[in-house]
């Protein structure tokens, strides 16, 4: 029991991390995505890309791009234009609107923006406001 009231009073004071800057609308984000299945792992092969696209038509809207060096598929999305504009902007999904999303676990672990990405996170607070 006093673990978990710990665990809740750590989560609570944790540092939050607030998303600053803007889309260069370089297209990075639309290219290389990871593409998660229902137990949060990455989709690693074709034939499980192809039974998630049944599950959920979301995922239709993203084709095989390549590997990442853990042998995840990498994808990237239909609607990406030459011109790295999205050619559904006005209908885009939710996810899309909300990029770039906030995983503090992502950040805490070192995690970093695609390169040239105009979108970055920093902690609310320094270290040094913690220790007070």
């Amino acid at each position: 029991m006093f673990s978990q009231i710990k665990f809740f009073i750590q989560k609570l004071q944790s540092s939050k991390y607030i998303k600053k800057g803007r889309c260069k609308m370089c297209g990075a984000c639309c290219r290389n995505i990871l593409l998660f299945s229902d137990k949060n792992l990455p989709v690693m092969t074709e034939e499980q890309f192809e039974k998630i696209k049944e599950w959920d038509k979301h995922f239709r809207s993203f084709y095989i791009s390549g590997k990442s060096e853990t042998g995840a598929l990498l994808f990237t999305c239909y609607a990406l234009g030459d011109n790295n504009k999205c050619k559904l902007y006005l209908f885009r999904g939710l996810g899309c609107r909300q990029y770039p999303h906030k995983n503090t676990k992502f950040l805490i672990n070192g995690g970093k923006m695609l390169e040239g990405c105009g979108f970055y996170f920093e902690p609310d607070k320094k270290f040094e406001e913690y220790l007070k």
